[in-house]
């Protein structure tokens, strides 16, 4: 017969769990400084966290090592432990095996010398090695979802759904389903097709999940009125209004049907100017401008460092985000970084429809135009409503959905703490005084 003190100890999850964050992303890249810094520095205020990352060159020897020296300081002042292991691109396949055993192996050692609580797997190769993890020690581990992979893949036309890499990620996908002791999907729309995923669907009951859209750091991301006088001198906009894209140039991202947006939206918006913010070479974004024969006075292309984004931001009037959406269950998964950034500096924004939660999210809140299709028609209609929305009375309207769609601090990391200490709770005890697992206590896969 257990002692009362026993039990408490088997229902409580720990006060302070131990948790290894694990990353495939550089901490250095901008992804790494927007999506991974903000959240294990803000888990670190309840949890003894460590994070796992595979770093890679990202700009020139010197800035890389400038910057993995800034993000080491900032760990380190948050109590935060920085493995770092070396990423592999090519060729693709082997390298990321082996990765993923490095990384397995990595843990186990680190497990070894003193144990993790949980691990937090941050997509599909850090949740590969936690499986692996998994089944040597039975630390449980959390599938943090940040889109379905091979489906990505797929519709971004880098795999065949009948080639190899597309069946072995499935394969590694259906196990992952199958033993992680909790989910986390970023939208609720992918979450039914998610439930018939093989892996899933076999189960009795589904794990702890939750819906924790992609959020951003709100101390960072604000308006910035100085920022904005000065980037806008720096252009030599003067009082134009500016139409603004922050983020990738690529197969998912739709560059042709926004320029085409921008330009019809200059029929209703008189003098709009564009300004892109890519995190890559921005020589894509500027080629395809020139070969349309725009103005270089009604452009700019800049390569914006993670701190100079709100004072970009800000320059901005309203900005633009269009995602490839055909009939696919990627674009169900998807909440872009971009959408929180602009918000969080008071822009509303044009968004294409179908692309994971955010019809729903213009929907409730007012914050920006659903493009119904790529049509001229189409994009004034947008154009008008946010024309309307832009005003500078409305900046503190947007940023207030930020503040409550999009924070790190006040919806992200209390939402991961609640689902750590979900998993954590290693039983309970029932009516009858009979103490169950952590898998008979989980939710019905309905």
């Amino acid at each position: 017969m257990l002692s009362s003190r026993e039990l408490a100890r088997m229902i409580r999850p720990p006060i302070r769990p131990r948790v290894l964050f694990v990353s495939y992303n550089a901490l250095i890249e901008p992804l790494g400084r927007t999506q991974i810094l903000p959240y294990v520095c803000g888990l670190a205020d309840t949890c003894d966290m460590a994070v796992l990352s595979f770093e890679k060159r990202v700009r020139s020897v010197d800035e890389d090592a400038r910057d993995t020296s800034d993000v080491e300081r900032h760990l380190a002042a948050r109590g935060v432990r920085w493995i770092r292991l070396r990423y592999h691109k090519r060729p693709s396949l082997p390298a990321t095996a082996l990765d993923i055993a490095h990384g397995a192996t990595r843990i186990l050692r680190e497990h070894r010398r003193r144990p993790f609580d949980l691990l937090h797997a941050r997509g599909y190769v850090p949740a590969a090695m936690a499986l692996a993890v998994r089944k040597c020690t039975g630390v449980g581990f959390l599938f943090d979802i940040r889109g379905l992979q091979a489906e990505e893949a797929a519709d971004a036309g880098h795999w065949d759904v009948r080639g190899l890499h597309f069946r072995l990620t499935k394969r590694v996908e259906r196990s992952i389903l199958h033993d992680a002791d909790g989910i986390v999907t970023l939208t609720h729309a992918v979450r039914p097709a998610l439930q018939e995923f093989d892996g899933l669907k076999d189960r009795a009951t589904a794990p702890p999940w939750s819906v924790i859209p992609t959020c951003v750091d709100l101390d960072h991301f604000a308006f910035d009125a100085a920022g904005r006088a000065r980037i806008r001198a720096q252009l030599g906009i003067g009082e134009r209004p500016v139409l603004v894209y922050a983020g990738s140039i690529g197969t998912r991202y739709l560059l042709e049907q926004m320029l085409d947006f921008h330009q019809a939206a200059r029929d209703r918006w008189p003098g709009l100017f564009l300004l892109a913010l890519v995190n890559h070479w921005p020589g894509t974004a500027e080629r395809r401008l020139v070969a349309r024969g725009v103005p270089a006075s009604d452009y700019a292309v800049v390569w914006a460092a993670h701190a100079q984004m709100p004072a970009y931001l800000s320059a901005a009037d309203a900005a633009i985000s269009f995602v490839r959406s055909r009939p696919s269950l990627s674009s169900l998964a998807a909440s872009p970084t971009k959408v929180a950034e602009y918000l969080a500096c008071g822009l509303p924004l044009a968004a294409n429809a179908g692309i994971g939660d955010i019809d729903d999210l213009l929907a409730r809140t007012g914050a920006g135009a659903i493009v119904a299709g790529h049509s001229h028609r189409a994009y004034h209609a947008a154009t008008d409503r946010l024309r309307a929305l832009a005003a500078p009375a409305n900046r503190d309207r947007w940023r207030a959905v930020a503040e409550t769609e999009f924070s790190v601090t006040s919806r992200a990391c209390p939402a991961y703490r609640q689902l750590y200490d979900r998993i954590l709770r290693p039983a309970c005890v029932d009516a009858a005084g009979v103490v169950r697992t952590r898998a008979d206590r989980a939710e019905p896969t309905g």
